[in-house]
């Protein structure tokens, strides 16, 4: 190869490889360790004549207060009921179906622990190991106990400053766990009976409960006023926190996700998925210097619409909560109450690089004292915990569904297949309908069959335009030669410009095109395809631990050869799962068979369309490369495709020499002589 056809190749890779690292760096950025370091809040209680902050101001979400160094509480506040207990000593109970078991704890009345159990104690899901040689043994608990800032544990209350003693004392049962309405129900109360009420003499009552064959828990909070003035309360919770971020690549894929509605339009919505959880902390740290700089206060957590930068006032939460690649925790609003202005907040957890996040109805007003009996009100909220995916969403939504028949199943919208939509959408539910008849390994079989049989005109399209475009340079080349030897040596402008003249118009002549892009064509639009497949296998959930032949996890690295070994290869990670090395045949597969189809192209007498056959020929194999750590499924597609493109080619070329485009093969080798100039390196 001369240098001058090799410095756009490199040049062409360099670029991809840039382009690789920069989506790797600023899109999925590593995640770090949690420390292991304990930090059980200090047993304290808020001052007694300290109010509690029910309204705060638009945009200004309440701080966390830092208990003072006390050991215990007053004991006016004790009398409240503001009595933190250990977590050791606080009684639990578990509700359970199907799908799984979540542990609830009277500290707080929150989940201590949610695992993919059913009521039987089977595993639903296993955790996925970080080395993608072991096999999954391990229970998945995707919602662990908190050692830090655990008055943000999933489903603790979010009422007011009040909330990091509130959520560490202890709530009194009320009933349960019984099943009503064939649902799994808890109901618990704060201040217990045996207390007196809240300094606004009101009472909240937490009931939680889960719906059978469902990930979904449901939860409504109520608050009488036992006193004779009416109040006004800020109900809501806080949900994911602490979530396991189950078999990850990066870290950027345990994210942040907010979903947006209108109150003018149901049908409007807007997703929000960055930034990654671990870097959450810097998002928060980068709007509390820019509060500063304009006058107001630093916060410790942030309100998800200035975070997001949501400024119409028609915005509201609909859903506030984290993802890893294949599992969801979020709470989402009541649907019954459309146009309410559902807010949230984001609160980093320093200590294990992570964040809590809420969301919080808009304030309720609760009715005095009358005739005996205590005004109510209640705000109610849905908490999801399971699989990404969009059948699993739907499911979950119907198991409640809401009577608005208008209203579109938005849930479904936390699980997008990935950009573009338009190609990896149709790819998942094929791959999903595939695998329901055939099973995942050969539903990637077929859908490689059917999506390159589908390209298969363009091919051949493809290849016979350069067939016949190397046809007709053969009778054009010696005219374009003595053009090239008349201008040799004069290159002022008038001449270049009559050369490019006379050259295009012997090419014309010939009907011959100036750029030779027909049989490259193909593969540039197989790249779009590329990327909606790689969004399609990274979020198939249903491809999450499926086996298939010696694989045993179609989402993870093939691991053939037993062998793997921690390691730190800085820029070069993506060699690595998780920091692991293990020997992937699959992709060294893939590459083999790649450069085996680029040696078969035949080599065209141009050598513009020859460079560039060149450098598209090694895009693939490269692709190989920089995905060796990726999902042997994603792997074992390209695999087939590789296989089906050479036994194409050789059907394409019988035909194209049954047409007479193209000369048969010569049966005596041609001499090294006999090869144009640009071939003899």
């Amino acid at each position: 190869m001369h240098r001058k056809e090799m410095i756009p190749m490199v040049i062409t890779i360099l670029v991809i490889v840039a382009g690789f690292y920069a989506v790797q760096h600023f899109f999925f950025p590593a995640k770090p360790l949690p420390a292991n370091v304990s930090n059980e809040p200090v047993a304290n209680a808020p001052a007694t004549n300290t109010p509690a902050a029910n309204t705060p101001a638009a945009n200004e979400p309440a701080a966390t207060p830092t208990p003072a160094p006390e050991t215990r509480p007053t004991t006016a506040a004790a009398d409240r009921g503001f009595v933190p207990v250990a977590r050791k000593d606080a009684r639990t109970w578990t509700l359970a179906n199907s799908r799984l078991t979540a542990t609830i704890t009277e500290r707080g009345a929150l989940v201590e622990s949610l695992r993919f159990v059913d009521s039987d104690g089977k595993p639903v899901y296993l955790r996925t190991p970080n080395n993608p040689t072991r096999e999954p043994t391990e229970v998945l608990e995707i919602l662990r106990p908190m050692e830090h800032t655990q008055h943000a544990a999933p489903l603790a209350l979010r009422m007011d400053d009040n909330d990091p003693w509130r959520n560490t004392s202890r709530w009194e049962l009320v009933s349960g766990p019984q099943r009503v309405d064939g649902a799994e129900t808890i109901t618990l109360r704060f201040p217990p009976a045996s207390f007196t009420a809240e300094a606004d003499d009101t009472v909240v009552y937490k009931t939680i409960a889960l719906y059978p064959d469902t990930y979904r828990l449901e939860v409504t909070l109520r608050v009488e006023n036992h006193g004779a003035k009416a109040v006004e309360k800020m109900l809501g919770l806080w949900g994911a926190a602490a979530m396991t971020n189950d078999g990850a690549h990066t870290g950027g894929e345990h994210s942040r996700v907010a979903l947006y509605g209108s109150t003018a339009s149901k049908r409007y919505t807007d997703l929000f998925q960055e930034p990654a959880i671990p870097s959450l902390a810097k998002e928060v740290a980068n709007l509390n210097e820019d509060r500063v700089s304009e006058g107001r206060k630093a916060v410790t957590q942030a309100d998800a619409r200035e975070l997001d930068d949501v400024t119409n006032p028609d915005r509201y939460l609909l859903a506030h909560g984290a993802r890893t690649q294949f599992f969801l925790a979020f709470l989402a609003a009541d649907p019954l109450n459309r146009n309410a202005r559902w807010s949230g907040e984001v609160l980093p957890i320093h200590e294990i690089n992570d964040a809590a996040l809420s969301l919080i109805a808009p304030p309720v007003a609760v009715p005095a004292l009358a005739a005996g009996k205590p005004g109510e009100a209640q705000v109610r909220l849905s908490f999801y915990c399971g699989p990404r995916d969009k059948e699993t969403l739907t499911a979950a939504w119907l198991a409640l569904p809401p009577q608005d028949d208008d209203l579109l199943v938005e849930w479904v919208e936390l699980a997008p297949t990935g950009f573009p939509a338009v190609i990896s959408g149709p790819m998942v539910w094929l791959l999903r309908k595939l695998t329901g008849w055939v099973g995942p390994g050969f539903a990637i079989i077929l859908l490689t069959l059917i999506v390159r049989t589908l390209l298969s005109p363009l091919s051949y399209r493809g290849q016979k335009s350069m067939a016949v475009y190397t046809a007709k340079m053969k009778v054009v080349k010696p005219k374009l030669d003595k053009i090239k030897e008349k201008y040799q040596g004069k290159k002022d402008r008038d001449s270049q410009m009559k050369m490019l003249t006379e050259t295009r118009e012997a090419m014309r002549e010939q009907n011959v095109g100036m750029l030779p892009l027909g049989g490259c064509l193909p593969m540039l639009i197989q790249l779009p395809i590329f990327i909606g497949l790689y969004r399609a296998f990274g979020s198939a959930f249903f491809l999450r631990q499926a086996e298939f032949l010696w694989i045993h996890d179609l989402s993870l690295p093939d691991a053939t050869i037993p062998f793997s070994y921690d390691v730190n290869l800085g820029f070069l990670s993506f060699l690595t799962y998780n920091g692991v090395f293990t020997l992937n045949l699959l992709p060294m597969a893939w590459i083999g068979l790649s450069l085996l189809q680029m040696k078969m192209q035949p080599k065209p007498d141009d050598p513009q369309q020859a460079a560039m056959q060149k450098q598209m020929g090694c895009i693939f194999p490269l692709m190989g490369l920089l995905f060796y750590s990726f999902a042997s499924g994603f792997a074992f597609y390209f695999i087939v495709s590789s296989m089906y493109s050479i036994g194409e080619s050789k059907l394409i070329k019988r035909n194209l020499i049954k047409l007479g485009i193209t000369p048969p093969p010569s049966k005596n080798k041609p001499k090294a002589d006999d090869k144009p100039d640009y071939h003899a390196a």
